[in-house]
């Protein structure tokens, strides 16, 4: 029986700026967006962040290095703190429905910074009941399955048990493939359209 939704965070409850992050970034680095975003994925970047493999101050003399980034760690705290614009519209409509019949986990590719930030920014869209699993705390990143398994472990539940809502097509295939019931979003009309479709509402 279905008892947890795992929903992702960002562009699917929080809607993401990802492009003005990059803009301040490279405002105050010596490489371009394009050299910046493939850094990202270079060890010591943005990837092993997620994955907890560097800490956020790791990050900063990861960018400081090789992007030459010119701001402190508090400049650069503030910068990636403006990743977000706001909650999804419709969002609270959803979680609300949700609720109802199932208790609900947030499973996020994250860093230390955001960790902190999202409970306490987007308050009004949690309630003291929810679960957050954020990716750097567990070493381990989505779409890996083993983040849905350590995810599972947390709320103590059997695949079948737990249903997965993700903007990102990898992510949906990776947490299918462990049995996990997984709608991909687009929007929230699109998702209770599906949702009541699944007789889940």
């Amino acid at each position: 029986m279905l008892t947890w939704f795992l929903f992702d965070l960002g562009n699917t409850v929080i809607k993401l700026d990802y492009e003005r992050v990059i803009e301040t970034l490279c405002s105050r680095s010596a490489v371009d967006r394009d050299e910046l975003l493939e850094l990202f994925e270079d060890r010591g970047g943005y990837r092993d962040m997620e994955r907890g493999a560097v800490t956020f101050a790791g990050f900063h003399e990861f960018l400081t290095e090789r992007a030459g980034y010119r701001g402190d760690l508090r400049e650069l705290k503030e910068t990636w703190g403006d990743f977000f614009k706001g909650p999804v519209p419709g969002i609270e409509d959803v979680l609300e429905r949700v609720r109802a019949k199932y208790r609900i986990a947030f499973l996020s590719n994250s860093n230390e910074v955001h960790a902190e930030l999202i409970p306490r920014k987007f308050a009004a869209l949690f309630e003291p009941d929810d679960r957050f699993i954020f990716s750097y705390r567990f070493k381990v990143a989505k779409p890996d399955p083993e983040m849905f398994h350590r995810a599972l472990e947390v709320i103590g539940a059997q695949p079948a048990q737990a249903a997965l809502v993700d903007d990102l097509v990898e992510n949906i295939t990776s947490a299918r493939g462990i049995g996990i019931l997984s709608f991909q979003f687009t929007d929230c009309g699109t998702l209770l359209h599906q949702l009541h479709e699944e007789g889940l509402l």
